[in-house]
C-alpha cells in the first residue's frame, strides 16, 4: 500500500470548501503554531503565528473510516496534483523534537544573532540573515505536542502526534508576511488584520489542477454541482470537475 498520495489534499468546513471552489484558490492565514515541545521557556517563537495553506499528503484508504485527520480539520476537501503543489512552492514541513538536531542548532543560531544584536550595531546581511532564519519557522513542526488549530487538547492524555499528517504547507514569502513571535491576547486581536491584509493575495489554482472534490454525504452532490456551475469557467471543465466529487459516504463503503 502506498504510503504517499500524489495529491496533495486541504481539508475545511464546508462553505469554506465551496468558497475555495467559487474562487479557485486559497488566501492564507495565520495560524496559532506552538513549539513548546522543541524550545525552551526562554524563547519568544514557543508561540508564533505563522501565514499558511495547510495540505495532507494522505491517501484515501488513510483518509477513509473517519481518521484522526479529518476529525481535527473537517470532512470537506479538495486534492491537488503534486506538480499544482511543486510548481506553486507548497513545501513539505520539517518534523523535529526537542533531542533533534535542528531544533538545537536553530535556537543556538537564534540566540547568536540576538548577542550580536545586543552587542554591535547590526551590519544590514547580518539582520537580514536573522530575519531570514526566522522566516524558516514556516516549515518547521514539532513531531508531537498538545494543540491543534490553536487550542489545548484536555480531553486525552495522548500527544497529538503532528508527523501523522504529513503537512505540506504554502507559506507566503517573508517580503509579503513575517512570522509574529511571543503570541499574546493582543497578538491574537491583531490576527483577524494580519489575515485580511494576506487576503490580497489568491493562490490560484485551475480545474485541471483538481484531482478530487470529497465531501460528506451523497446527499450533498446536488448542492456542490450548483457551485461549480457558477464558476467561471467552460463547459468541458464544468463537467469534469463535477466527475471529480467524491464522498467520504462511498470511501468508507468501498475502502
Amino acid at each position: 500500500m502506498a504510503v504517499s498520495a500524489n495529491t496533495l489534499f486541504h481539508f475545511t468546513a464546508k462553505e469554506s470548501l465551496k468558497g475555495i471552489l467559487s474562487s479557485q484558490g486559497f488566501f492564507a492565514q495565520y495560524s496559532e503554531e506552538h513549539f513548546e515541545d522543541i524550545l525552551p521557556e526562554s524563547s519568544i517563537y514557543r508561540v508564533s503565528l505563522i501565514p499558511l495553506v495547510s495540505f495532507c499528503d494522505l491517501t484515501i484508504i488513510q483518509l477513509s473510516r473517519e481518521s484522526i485527520h479529518t476529525t481535527d480539520f473537517g470532512n470537506y476537501g479538495i486534492g491537488l496534483t503534486k506538480n499544482w503543489g511543486i510548481k506553486m512552492r507548497v513545501s513539505p514541513v520539517v518534523y523535529v523534537h526537542e533531542n533533534s538536531q535542528p531544533s538545537s542548532q536553530l535556537y543556538n543560531l537564534i540566540k547568536l544573532f540576538r548577542r550580536y544584536d545586543e552587542e554591535h550595531e547590526a551590519e544590514e546581511i547580518i539582520s537580514q540573515a536573522r530575519r531570514e532564519l526566522v522566516d524558516s519557522f514556516k516549515f518547521i513542526k514539532p513531531y508531537k505536542g498538545r494543540w491543534q488549530k490553536g487550542k489545548e487538547i484536555l480531553s486525552t492524555n495522548d500527544d497529538v502526534i503532528y508527523y501523522n499528517e504529513r503537512e505540506w504547507r504554502y507559506c507566503p514569502p517573508l517580503q509579503e508576511s513575517k512570522v509574529v513571535s511571543g503570541v499574546t491576547a493582543i497578538a491574537r486581536k491583531r490576527q483577524v488584520r494580519l489575515n485580511r491584509a494576506l487576503k490580497k493575495k489568491l493562490i490560484h489554482f485551475n480545474p485541471n489542477d483538481v484531482k478530487f472534490i470529497i465531501i460528506k454525504e451523497k446527499s450533498e452532490i446536488d448542492e456542490f454541482i450548483k457551485i461549480i456551475l457558477a464558476m467561471d469557467i467552460n463547459k468541458k471543465q464544468i463537467n469534469e470537475l463535477i466527475t471529480k466529487i467524491i464522498t467520504f459516504q462511498e470511501i468508507n463503503e468501498d475502502y
